[in-house]
């Protein structure tokens, strides 16, 4: 043992000795001890709770419809695209709607990817959307605003009477939501075959091939 070590043992072995003949600097010493371990673990800590979430495949055999509006700056775009039990793309596009509202721009990507289905024959079974309100518009919850209750009314003539609409969060929308913002960038509607995405969209897609949750804050 080096001398450091020793000297270092002899200097801890008095300070002991003399807080056990002091009975105050004892008392002292371990209400200051008890006082740090408060400090320690009494210091609030605020946790925040998020929700992991994906996109769900269809039931086999079933289509699924994801749309999404964007608007920037009342410029209104939107995307959507139509999935089978395993996640392959059946159909995909995007689109600019000219000027308008957010609401707008939803109840308008609604509108299209319906329309397109219709075209091509595809019969959807499940339609999601990442907009709460359009969905309760939709579903007879709420009362539209004039401006998108005649495109709703179309959008009952032509959705399959079997299917359902319903509200997602929209980090379970990610491929429809890229699909949209790229509507910015276009003139008029453009539809994709699954190996010719956008390249902002290759990330969404393969996120949801692979069943990989994605945060959603609390």
């Amino acid at each position: 043992m080096s001398w450091i070590c020793v000297r270092n043992q002899v200097i801890q072995g008095v300070h002991n000795l003399s807080i056990s003949f002091n009975p105050k600097i004892q008392d002292s010493y371990i209400n200051q001890l008890r006082l740090n371990h408060l400090s320690f673990n009494q210091i609030p800590v605020v946790v925040h709770n998020g929700t992991w979430t994906n996109w769900q495949v269809p039931p086999y055999g079933s289509l699924k419809l994801n749309t999404d509006g964007s608007c920037i700056d009342n410029a209104c775009a939107g995307g959507g695209v139509v999935r089978d039990h395993t996640g392959m793309i059946i159909l995909a596009f995007s689109s600019s709607f000219g000027i308008g509202n957010s609401a707008e721009a939803e109840a308008k990507a609604m509108h299209l990817g319906l329309r397109l289905c219709s075209e091509r024959g595809l019969s959807i079974s499940f339609m999601e959307l990442d907009s709460f309100f359009l969905v309760n518009c939709f579903n007879d919850l709420w009362n539209p605003p004039w401006a998108i209750e005649y495109i709703l009314r179309d959008c009952k003539n032509l959705i399959p009477s079997h299917a359902s609409v319903s509200h997602v969060f929209r980090e379970a929308n990610g491929l429809a939501d890229r699909l949209a913002a790229h509507g910015h960038t276009c003139q008029g509607t453009f539809t994709f075959e699954r190996d010719a995405l956008p390249i902002t969209c290759h990330a969404a897609y393969q996120a949801d091939l692979l069943g990989q949750p994605q945060y959603r804050p609390p």
